[in-house]
């Protein structure tokens, strides 16, 4: 047993999610979003919400970036405009092997992260684009970081579409 010792901190790093300190959720099922839920902020426009906690996410993270008239309609629907666009796609695959695949696998069968091939999603928060968007920008359950301060919100988009195309296959 006690040659196994110095792998305690990881397994328990791995386990235990990471969560904002400031004030840790009171479970996961308390801070899940129903995929039904509207998240229609006053203006009209979508309102994204952290994973874990619920919480208003800084959709500013990067002020140096050009918001795209894509990630514009996105903001307005929820619906990610580059599905099924070949060219972006190719670009989010591009993006996915830099960033997504050490964890996710090149297959998306997953390693780390969770399996994205199927519709067996690790929390119904994830059953719909904006919530898979909300979990990659601003970071979810255990090592899955935010992305948001890494990519540009266009790219995060264009991932999206890329992990779309596991599903089909």
């Amino acid at each position: 047993m006690s040659k196994f010792r110095h792998l305690l901190p990881i397994c328990l790093m791995l386990a235990v999610p990471a969560i904002d300190a400031a004030e840790p959720a009171k479970s996961s099922d308390a801070v899940e979003k129903s995929p039904d839920t509207e998240q229609v902020q006053e203006s009209g426009a979508l309102e994204f919400l952290h994973a874990l906690t619920n919480k208003p996410l800084d959709m500013n993270m990067r002020p140096e970036q050009v918001l795209t008239p894509a990630v514009l309609e996105f903001h307005e629907t929820g619906e990610n405009p580059y599905s099924g666009n070949a060219e972006r796609i190719a670009a989010g695959e591009k993006l996915y092997k830099k960033q997504c695949q050490a964890c996710h696998l090149k297959d998306g069968k997953g390693r780390i992260g969770p399996n994205l091939t199927d519709d067996t999603w690790t929390r119904s928060r994830t059953d719909t684009e904006l919530g898979r968007f909300e979990v990659v920008y601003g970071g979810g359950a255990g090592a899955m970081q935010a992305f948001g301060l890494r990519m540009d919100q266009d790219g995060i988009l264009e991932v999206l579409a890329f992990i779309e195309t596991f599903r089909a296959q």
